[in-house]
Formats: C-alpha cells, structure tokens, sequence
C-alpha cells in the first residue's frame, strides 16, 4: 500500500502500526541486497525517513515512544550515510559540469571516482535493529484525541519550517538550507499520509513540498562538494581548477535559491494553528464516511 492513511485505518494506532510495518518490511529487503547497490542504500535510508516524519506527526500521542524510536532511526540512518555521501559527490560534479570541456577537471573527477569505488563496503548490520523494531511498533498506542494529535504535529511542523524558512533567507547559510529542506521534508510527507482527505488539493501541494525539498537536497549536495574541495592537493584540483568549479557551485546554489524561496512562502503561508485547523477539519469530514468514525 502506498504511504498514507487509509479509511479501512479503523484508528490512527492501527494506521501507524500498518504504514511503520510496512516500511520496515521495505528496509529489511533492501538491505538484504548486494552491498555495492546504491539503489538499495537508498530505498532503505528512505524508508527510515519515513518511519521518522509518521512517529513526528504523531509524536504528541506517542510521548512514551517516540524520543528513543527517533533516536534509533537516526542512528541507523547515519551508518548508512557514508556510502551515499561519495556516490552523491561524484553525482553532483557531473551535474555541475555537465556538457562542459574542462580537461583541468579530469584529474578532481578520478579523485571522486576512488573516493565512491572506496566507499562501496558491506552494508552495516541492520537486520537485528529491524527485526526488534517490527515487534516492538506491535505494541505502539496512540493515546488520546486522534484530531488534537494530528493538530499539534502538523502545526508544529509548520512552525518548524516557517521559522527554518526565515532562518536560511536571512543567512543564505549552507547549514540553514539544509535544515529548512528536512523541515519541508517532514511537511511533503505530511501531506503524503494525509493525501487521501482531499487528493485534489494534498497531491499537487505535496508535489510541491517534494519540489522544494530536492532543490534544496541539490542546494546541499552542492555545499558538501565544496566542502570537500579545501584540503584537496594541487595536483588533484590546480588552483585555476577550483575557482572554476567554486563559480559554477556557486552559480547553481543561487539559481536554487531564487526558485526556492517564493515557492516555500508560497508554501507555508499562513499561521501554522490555522493551516493544521483545516486539515484536520478535512480529517474529520474525510473519517465521516465511515458513519461517524474520526
């Protein structure tokens, strides 16, 4: 089933318990794949991703839950990292070099070739952490009101972005970027569970949020390689070399930007309580096809 509540979803326990096993099945398979798919890597730091912004939604029925399940999805999503990180370098030059004749590059590009070959190691050990994961979301229980919940966790996550919005505008700062783009990112996946309430106007605003966190996700691929380019030696990145590659991150970085920033306040107009006040109100009309199930 794809990622979303559903009305045969007779709660929002059993809805989160459904969507958490179902990622977690996903996971598993994924990292039962060759260690040197990347592909792979992906579709399981994914799915932690996943099972991260539902326990967020519904962090406020699950206070007894959600802090050390939080922590172990982040911790298994780091081990996973290092490979991506690599294969994402040597991604991101060729897109910024694209269609380029630039021969003072080749030696910087062999380096990013080693680096992602290097990286490619046997994929940490997950299985165990998953395994007791699945028994234990078992015995998940989202307590309290279901509409007060979802409330709290969309408000707050609107809140959330609007200030990292506001944040990154005013620095332009790489690292302010980056954590307005997991903000929209919790807010895209929101809007992915909640889709069903009214598809006509949550799946093109999700698409969206989606829009705006891989722009901003290209922002921070972008900072990363040139991060990486300081303590290279001449030999591998000649000084005329890295200006010419720092003008076109740069360029590219700035390009992000102009689109992001009137498409995330177009985005997260409006007060947080407001906005979540009227999805929730969706919610309940939504549930009332069940006969007066919310």
């Amino acid at each position: 089933m794809p990622y979303r509540f559903e009305l045969s979803d007779v709660s929002l326990t059993q809805g989160m318990r459904r969507l958490a096993l179902a990622e977690i099945a996903r996971i598993q398979d994924a990292l039962s794949q060759d260690p040197a798919d990347t592909a792979a890597i992906h579709t399981a730091r994914k799915g932690i991703k996943k099972l991260r912004a539902l326990l967020r939604l519904l962090r406020a029925g699950l206070a007894d839950v959600q802090p050390a399940e939080n922590a172990i999805l982040r911790a298994a999503g780091h081990a996973l990292a290092g490979q991506r990180d690599a294969a994402v370098r040597l991604a991101t030059f060729d897109r910024v070099v694209a269609g380029a004749d630039l021969p003072c590059l080749a030696p910087l590009r062999a380096h990013l070739l080693t680096e992602a070959a290097a990286a490619r190691q046997p994929t940490p050990d997950l299985q165990a952490v998953f395994a007791s994961l699945a028994l234990r979301v078992e015995g998940w229980e989202v307590t309290g009101n279901d509409r007060r919940i979802l409330m709290q966790g969309l408000a707050e996550t609107r809140l959330r972005a609007r200030r990292a919005m506001r944040t990154a505008r005013d620095s332009r700062e790489a690292e302010a970027l980056h954590d307005w783009r997991k903000r929209a990112k919790d807010h895209w996946y929101q809007a992915r569970l909640l889709q069903p309430i009214w598809p006509e106007v949550l799946r093109p605003l999700a698409a969206e949020a989606d829009r705006l966190a891989v722009a901003l996700g290209d922002h921070h691929d972008l900072a990363e390689l040139r991060a990486h380019l300081a303590p290279l030696a001449p030999a591998v990145l000649p000084p005329e070399a890295a200006d010419l590659l720092t003008a076109r991150i740069q360029d590219a970085q700035t390009g992000i930007e102009a689109m992001a920033f009137p498409l995330g306040a177009r985005l997260f107009a409006g007060e947080p309580e407001e906005i979540a006040d009227l999805w929730v109100k969706w919610w309940k009309v939504w549930r009332a096809q069940l006969g007066g199930a919310a």
